[in-house]
């Protein structure tokens, strides 16, 4: 019975893998079950067996996203009481793996398309508890910026700094997508081959400690 149950879940969390591939490569328009079985290695049936029909499925890989968000991001939040700044790190270098980390990427786009395209897309039924999982990101993410700008802290610098290294973070995936599509994978900016992981955390941290600085030293 244990070995049967432990084989149920394997070839679910194949199912669930394969189905971010392909709904953050397609979208939930494009894609289809049988892309997600083939890519699963799973007969079509299976589906229907752990999930009712591709919009059940739908909903589980994006539950199964945000659940592999959450547990990446508890690295963070362990950090903030101890060293605010080692937590932003840790942050800066999760938000990078949108570029670096296969799976983290297939969760960012995912996010996207799941912000800007409507097209068939099932609605997805009021989850307080996804709710209530926003609130303790926000609260926890208000908690660490206000560690690091200590006396600047007022809710538009905490804005500021956010969006500062926010955006250079997920900008980085997107543009390099976008100069592989229009120069034929010759990007002027490649990643892998000028800028590791651990250089670019580097660069965006000592930018926000700059800004943070600057914004100490204003007149309160």
């Amino acid at each position: 019975m244990l070995e049967k149950r432990s084989k149920i879940q394997e070839t679910r969390e194949r199912l669930l893998s394969a189905g971010l591939a392909i709904f953050s490569s397609r979208g939930y328009a494009g894609a289809t079950v049988r892309e997600i079985c083939e890519e699963a290695g799973c007969n079509l049936a299976s589906i229907n067996y752990y999930f009712g029909d591709k919009s059940g499925c739908y909903q589980a890989v994006r539950e199964y996203a945000r659940k592999l968000r959450r547990e990446v991001m508890q690295r963070c939040w362990e950090q903030i009481e101890r060293d605010p700044w080692e937590a932003l790190r840790i942050h800066i270098e999760i938000l990078l793996d949108h570029t670096y980390n296969s799976t983290m990427s297939r969760i960012n786009w995912l996010h996207l398309r799941d912000l800007v395209d409507n097209r068939a897309k099932p609605a997805s039924e009021p989850n307080p508890e996804h709710e209530q999982q926003i609130q303790l990101y926000e609260q926890r993410m208000t908690e660490l910026l206000s560690a690091l700008l200590g006396p600047a802290s007022s809710a538009a610098n905490i804005s500021l700094i956010r969006y500062t290294y926010h955006s250079l973070c997920l900008f980085l995936p997107i543009q390099t997508q976008v100069e592989q599509h229009c120069f034929k994978g010759k990007a002027r900016f490649r990643l892998s081959d000028h800028h590791d992981k651990a250089f670019l955390t580097d660069y965006i941290l000592n930018i926000v400690r700059h800004a943070v600085s600057d914004l100490q030293a204003e007149p309160s």
